[in-house]
């Protein structure tokens, strides 16, 4: 029994034992496994922290290239406007050289033909040393280069007003050709000079070949300057214009539109600024196919006020015009003291009443006027 008693206490002893060294180990197992809750828990938290970290700098990265696309928007948005900028100071310096070089061929044309203008010169002084009677000699021993005697008109006008033939400095607009048919060649020949603007490129050469004294303008005459317009140009020199030609070709069988030509536009007071400093020419010649009231409009009268206008005032045709003339120009010539002096059943002259009445009282006072200042 005590034998039976001492196994049982043993075995109970090594049965405790073995419990203790269980619960003993399932202890450790219960704090291992707490610490690695922790670390989970741990590793979970910095995990989150780091993923907002991350998709914070993300987004800053984000908001970074956006700003970058736009500051890359804004140069090269900046790169195109210096690039036209410059297309446009490249566009200015290729006219000003092609000015430029226009004048010093005209330098050099004027230099070549200084005698010639010398002997001109010359004999308008010794004409004019003669006062009216000289010039009555030259009036009755002339020739008219004008369409219908126009510049015949204001020679004899010029005459009895006194004003030396020489100092008749011209604006014509619409040139055409340099001779023929001209308005102011007349007074070319006298040793007067101006500007002769003409739009067709093809009428260019001869106008600088003849006339060299004078200033050649491949330009179109409208109300602004600076600007390109398209100028159609006619088989027939006289018809070709700015705008719409259906009525031009609707009226004139044999008329035919040859091309259409880029021009360069220049307004009438830009060329009196530019070309005769601010000082009217004595004449203005003006035949702008339809466009003559538009140009009138724009000049600016109560600062340039040329003595004389040759203005075309009848429309194109093959036949003789009789009883027609554009009155709406009259008009309006008349508004800005304007009288007209003569009609020669194509053009009228109009004369400044300004001017005439200033020169006739100062005839008549015993002095000498010159028409322009």
């Amino acid at each position: 029994m005590k034998l039976y008693t001492r196994i049982l206490h043993f075995l109970l002893r090594d049965l405790y034992a073995r419990i203790e060294a269980e619960r003993q180990e399932t202890a450790l197992l219960r704090n291992r496994l707490s610490e690695s809750q922790n670390q989970i828990t741990a590793f979970q938290e910095s995990s989150a922290m780091q993923a907002a970290i991350l998709q914070k700098q993300n987004q800053k990265l984000q908001e970074e290239v956006k700003l970058l696309h736009s500051q890359l928007a804004a140069v090269d948005q900046g790169n195109q406007e210096r690039t036209q900028r410059c297309e446009k100071r490249l566009d200015c310096l290729e006219h000003y050289r092609s000015e430029t070089e226009n004048r010093m061929r005209s330098d050099d044309r004027t230099t070549l033909e200084l005698a010639h203008r010398m002997e001109i010169l010359e004999q308008i002084t010794q004409d004019q040393a003669n006062a009216f009677q000289k010039q009555n000699f030259k009036l009755f021993d002339k020739k008219s280069y004008a369409q219908a005697g126009e510049d015949a008109i204001i020679l004899y006008a010029c005459a009895m007003l006194g004003i030396p033939f020489a100092k008749c400095s011209y604006l014509d607009l619409g040139a055409n050709k340099p001779v023929e048919m001209n308005n102011t060649y007349l007074f070319y020949q006298q040793g007067a000079r101006g500007v002769l603007v003409e739009a067709n490129p093809a009428l260019i050469p001869d106008l600088e070949k003849t006339r060299p004294g004078d200033v050649v303008l491949n330009r179109a005459v409208t109300e602004r300057s600076g600007e390109e317009i398209l100028f159609q140009v006619l088989n027939l020199d006289g018809l070709s214009k700015i705008g719409d030609i259906s009525e031009i070709l609707a009226k004139n069988p044999d008329a035919q539109l040859q091309q259409q030509i880029a021009v360069r536009t220049i307004s009438v007071n830009d060329i009196i600024r530019e070309y005769f400093h601010g000082t009217a020419p004595v004449i203005i010649n003006l035949d702008i196919e339809g466009l003559e009231l538009e140009i009138l409009e724009s000049i600016d009268f109560e600062t340039y006020r040329p003595l004389f206008f040759i203005i075309e005032m009848i429309p194109y045709s093959e036949n003789l015009v009789v009883n027609q003339k554009d009155w709406e120009l009259v008009d309006y010539m008349q508004r800005m003291d304007y009288q007209e002096y003569a009609f020669t059943g194509i053009n009228s002259i109009f004369i400044d009443d300004r001017q005439y009445q200033k020169i006739i009282a100062e005839k008549s006072g015993g002095k000498l006027s010159h028409a322009g200042e």
